[in-house]
């Protein structure tokens, strides 16, 4: 069981995983190579210049600016037409229409380079953190998988943790964790949906795959 503490979830996950590689004066690491601009944008793509990635939305899916306040993400997508009128949509509304997100973020190289972590461990923490901050109260998680994979000729660790909330009118959800390693400074992905909505993890992959460097 947890109980997350909000205010001290997002210090943790900012002191993890937050800050990009300008952020960070006494690291040596070097960020990846910037998508080039001479390629021909594919179809629904999205450049993420802060991370160095860029990668393909499928189709209901936008595009949404990151959360400028506290910063934890460098580009961030859900199912949830941000022209909506209601987009504080959770990861359990509408069954039939279930909510995915999908968001990028940059390892801060401080703490990376400080103390070595390996991509597991990583991987384990991020996600455990973020799943607070989606649900902060009384919920059991577990990992359903946690495997090494390779994304676009480059070494990654993806995990896939299940949370199922004391709350039984709150469904269980799942996130998706990838950690990449670029060569130089890691970056994360993060995915959600509730468990049941095999339609949206099938699009979350396809984002994945997508990913370019």
């Amino acid at each position: 069981m947890r109980r997350a503490a909000l205010g001290v979830t997002v210090a943790a996950l900012i002191a993890v995983g937050a800050c990009g590689p300008a952020d960070d004066g006494d690291a040596k690491a070097e960020p990846s190579a910037t998508p080039s601009p001479t390629q021909p944008a594919r179809p629904g793509e999205i450049r993420d210049p802060k991370a160095h990635v860029s990668y393909v939305l499928p189709q209901g899916w936008y595009a949404k600016p990151p959360d400028t306040v506290v910063g934890l993400y460098s580009s961030v997508a859900s199912t949830v037409d941000p022209k909506a009128t209601d987009p504080t949509a959770k990861p359990t509304a509408d069954p039939k229409n279930p909510l995915g997100t999908f968001m990028v973020g940059v390892v801060d190289t401080k703490v990376y380079v400080a103390k070595p972590r390996s991509m597991p461990e990583m991987a384990e923490t991020v996600g455990r953190t973020q799943l607070e901050l989606i649900y902060p109260a009384k919920a059991q998680d577990s990992v359903r998988s946690s495997e090494a994979a390779r994304l676009d000729g480059r070494n990654a660790w993806l995990m896939d943790i299940e949370c199922a909330p004391e709350d039984k009118k709150v469904a269980p959800f799942r996130l998706r964790v990838t950690v990449i390693d670029t060569g130089a400074v890691p970056i994360y992905m993060l995915s959600s949906a509730p468990s049941s909505a095999t339609e949206r993890f099938a699009e979350i992959e396809s984002i994945e795959r997508s990913v370019r460097f």
